[in-house]
């Protein structure tokens, strides 16, 4: 193999990641052989070595790629946010475009054939954990954001109970959306969902969840 600059390398591992991400797609974690990706990415199999040892170390860079494109794009949304209200309405946007996105299935697919490899493999499952929590702390951020600006009730938010849990729904909605297709009201999830974060469906907590006492009636 001719000897490449570091930025060349970087840029020919990337082209391998998002090969070997079509395939997985397209076809399965498992199902899909190294071939298959070196076709993918016009590369030799010995070529595919020089910058992977094994399948494994294929799937955890397809993982940190995927978590790093998706929190870096956030990122930039709330940079480019003049306050944390448009930067809600910016990450909605991506919500609902993310709940349409054609491709959702396969990659919904994808994360649930990872997560069910997760549970055999600990050294995978380490690096699934750490991207599902660069993600949370992702929303964290936003709804610390969100407390200092009044948006939130800083003396009764946990961001990371809240970012937990919308993270959660977002998982559920996805997998909601794969396995009951056209039965699935998407539209209806998403509204029920904003008047909930809005606290427009319940306007009081459960007493197990505060451990106080209910008022009197």
């Amino acid at each position: 193999m001719p000897k490449l600059k570091p930025e060349e390398l970087e840029t020919r591992r990337r082209e391998i990641i998002e090969a070997a991400r079509a395939c997985f797609l397209r076809n399965g974690f498992h199902q899909t052989t190294t071939d298959e990706i070196c076709r993918e990415a016009s590369i030799t199999p010995g070529g595919l070595y020089h910058y992977f040892g094994s399948k494994e170390e294929i799937i955890s860079a397809v993982i940190q790629q995927s978590t790093n494109n998706t929190v870096e794009r956030l990122r930039l949304m709330i940079e480019d946010s003049g306050d944390v209200h448009s930067a809600f309405r910016e990450v909605s946007s991506f919500f609902f475009a993310t709940m349409r996105d054609p491709d959702l299935d396969n990659i919904t697919r994808l994360d649930i054939e990872i997560w069910a490899e997760t549970l055999k493999n600990e050294k995978l499952a380490q690096i699934n954990r750490a991207s599902w929590a660069l993600r949370r702390r992702w929303l964290e951020s936003l709804i610390r954001r969100g407390m200092e600006e009044g948006v939130y009730n800083a003396e009764s938010v946990d961001p990371k109970g809240l970012a937990s849990l919308l993270l959660a729904i977002f998982i559920g909605l996805r997998v909601e959306g794969l396995l009951w297709r056209e039965d699935f009201d998407v539209a209806g999830a998403l509204r029920s969902l904003f008047l909930m974060h809005a606290g427009r469906l319940t306007a009081q907590m459960p007493v197990e969840l505060t451990g106080q006492a209910s008022p009197a009636a």
